[in-house]
């Protein structure tokens, strides 16, 4: 399904807090993903360093092989591995020198044939240093600045997105509608490059066409979902194992995409990606107009009967 000649982008963020993902892990992730009809993984593991804390530093040649082997294995599934990037904690947005070491990093996993990217603000102070305060009208302003240059650099690719700091209904100063963050990032940023929302909070238990058109109209563009439904790295004692819920298909006319941020331990998320394919299925159904199409009785009923099947399958050597 086509948005304009965009394709709606469904699949998985490894976007938590905590210990990431195994590269073994993620090559079985891709296969769950083929199987269920997902399209698109977003690579943001919080807790790598070269992620986030240490953003400048480029990779070494055996993190290269390590990252190159697992865009391969995405592509070799049919999917769009998005590579994101998390400057935000210390980024100096007016230093030339910032800008080249994070147009170096990319260019390197560009290199690695990478074609989809996304810049990460998110969870980060809105105070600016002084060289900035002074080069900038206001945070929203120096965010769009980088964020466009970046977005330029990079050949405009049609899969590129943003994260604001302001990322949900909640974190908007008063409101969505009033924020002057948010309406200027959807006055300022370049119309191709997509942006990414969580709902009415952090963790929205359901999400609504009337908010979301709301989002749409202010942003000057639909939103991408980061969906923290199934999110438990808050708190380590939790994992969810239900299934997709609460996000009626026809919210796809105000989206762009929907990735689900899901358990930090990654054998708990077969129901959940499962049944997620089962719902992005019913997205891809145009037409039929009908909001109950997606059952989450069906949904959950067809994973638990192939999880079973892949429970009682030999461990592997």
């Amino acid at each position: 399904m086509m948005e304009g000649r965009h394709e709606f982008l469904c699949g998985v963020v490894e976007g938590f807090y905590g210990r990431p993902w195994s590269m073994e892990q993620r090559k079985v992730l891709f296969q769950w993903m083929q199987m269920w009809g997902l399209n698109t993984y977003l690579y943001g593991p919080k807790d790598d360093l070269k992620h986030r804390l240490l953003w400048r530093e480029v990779y070494s040649a055996e993190e290269e092989a390590q990252l190159k082997a697992l865009v391969c294995a995405a592509e070799s599934r049919g999917l769009t591995f998005v590579y994101a990037l998390s400057p935000g904690q210390d980024i100096v947005f007016s230093s030339s020198c910032d800008l080249t070491l994070l147009k170096r990093k990319l260019r390197q996993v560009s290199d690695l044939g990478c074609q989809a990217f996304a810049l990460l603000f998110d969870d980060i102070d809105h105070s600016m240093c002084q060289s900035d305060t002074e080069a900038f009208s206001s945070f929203a302003h120096a965010q769009v600045t980088v964020a466009n240059e970046i977005f330029r650099f990079l050949g405009e690719p049609p899969v590129f997105l943003f994260c604001p700091t302001e990322y949900c209904s909640s974190l908007c100063t008063p409101c969505v509608s009033k924020s002057p963050y948010m309406l200027t990032i959807g006055e300022d940023l370049l119309p191709g490059i997509s942006v990414i929302w969580t709902g009415n909070k952090v963790i929205s238990r359901e999400l609504s066409a009337e908010s979301l058109a709301e989002v749409q109209a202010v942003l000057q563009r639909p939103p991408l979902i980061w969906d923290n439904l199934h999110a438990n790295d808050y708190d380590s004692r939790r994992v969810f194992l239900g299934p997709f819920k609460g996000r009626p298909p026809g919210l796809r006319a105000h989206l762009r995409g929907l990735l689900l941020n899901p358990n930090c331990e990654f054998e708990a998320n077969f129901i959940p990606l499962h049944t997620l394919g089962s719902w992005y299925k019913e997205v891809k159904e145009e037409g039929k107009g009908d909001e109950e199409a997606y059952s989450v009785e069906r949904a959950l009923s067809a994973a638990l009967q192939d999880w079973m099947k892949e429970l009682s399958l030999p461990l592997q050597p």
